[in-house]
This record gives C-alpha cells, sequence and structure tokens, in this order.
C-alpha cells in the first residue's frame, strides 16, 4: 500500500500546527513505507503529487471541534470542482487528481480540535496530546496493517 500523509496549517499559529506536529512525530516514530510532508495550506500542485498512491491521508487543525477531539473522515473526490481558486479542500484536491489522470487515490481527513489559533509557536497541551495520539494511531494503522476500520472506525 502506497500511502502520502499530508500536514497542513500555519505553525506560527500555535494549534494550527498540529498537522506538522503530526509529520514530525510519525518520522521519530520511524514510520516506514510512507511518505509524509508538510505545507501551510493545500495547493494545485497536490493533485499531481498525489497521483500514484492508494491513500492519501490528510492531516490539520479544526476551529469548528472541542480542543483535541479527533475526528476521521473517508473522503470523495469533489468532481465539480471548476475554478481554481487560493483555498483548497483535501476534496477538491482529489478531484483535480481524477480530472487530471482519470484516477484518485482513497483519502481520509484527520481533524484536531484546536484550543488557541493566535500567533506564537508550539501547541497547546491539550492539542499536543491529541496529536500524539494520532500519530500512534497511524503508525498502528500504517505498519500493522489491522485495516481500515481500526482507524476511523
Amino acid at each position: 500500500m502506497r500511502c502520502l500523509v499530508i500536514g497542513y496549517g500555519n505553525p506560527s499559529r500555535r494549534d494550527d500546527g498540529v498537522g506538522w506536529f503530526v509529520i514530525e512525530r510519525l518520522r521519530d516514530l520511524r514510520v516506514w513505507g510512507i511518505e509524509c510532508v508538510t505545507a501551510h495550506q493545500l495547493e494545485i500542485e497536490f493533485a499531481d503529487a498525489v497521483q500514484g498512491y492508494d491513500w492519501v491521508i490528510f492531516v490539520d487543525a479544526a476551529v469548528d471541534t472541542q480542543p483535541g477531539q479527533v475526528t476521521v473522515r473517508e473522503l470523495a473526490p469533489n468532481v465539480g470542482l471548476h475554478a481554481v481558486s487560493h483555498f483548497l479542500t483535501p476534496e477538491d484536491v482529489l478531484g483535480m487528481c481524477l480530472a487530471m489522470h482519470g484516477k484518485a487515490p482513497k483519502g481520509i481527513l484527520i481533524s484536531i480540535g484546536g484550543a488557541d489559533f493566535d500567533f506564537g509557536e508550539g501547541l497547546t497541551e491539550v492539542t499536543q496530546q491529541a496529536g500524539e495520539k494520532v500519530a500512534l494511531a497511524l503508525r498502528n494503522w500504517l505498519q500493522h496493517g489491522k485495516g481500515r476500520k481500526s482507524l476511523i472506525g
């Protein structure tokens, strides 16, 4: 299984950097067989970058969720995307990949509720703990083949 994990957000806005934190932890945990990238936001170039993977896992902070709460959902490509904007959703990235290459990987979005999005460095304790749990769950899911349901169910 070829898997790409994209952690995105702004690490200079405290908990908005939790996607970057999860990527850093995956690297620290030496999770092999996956590729990890970080970005401040999802851009059109990701439509090409995700081509050829079986799974793409997006990890981002959520402002509309309780701090530390983790939500996981499967994604469907947004096939109705007509104009390119500066703000793309994970569904947009998958939809553009499908439109450009005739095929898109399966996608999952992991959202982690943040408590503080002000300017500053470092995560709040609750968000960091949630990010740590996500990194460990991803490691187990990716390395031990526990099946998709163990991650999203």
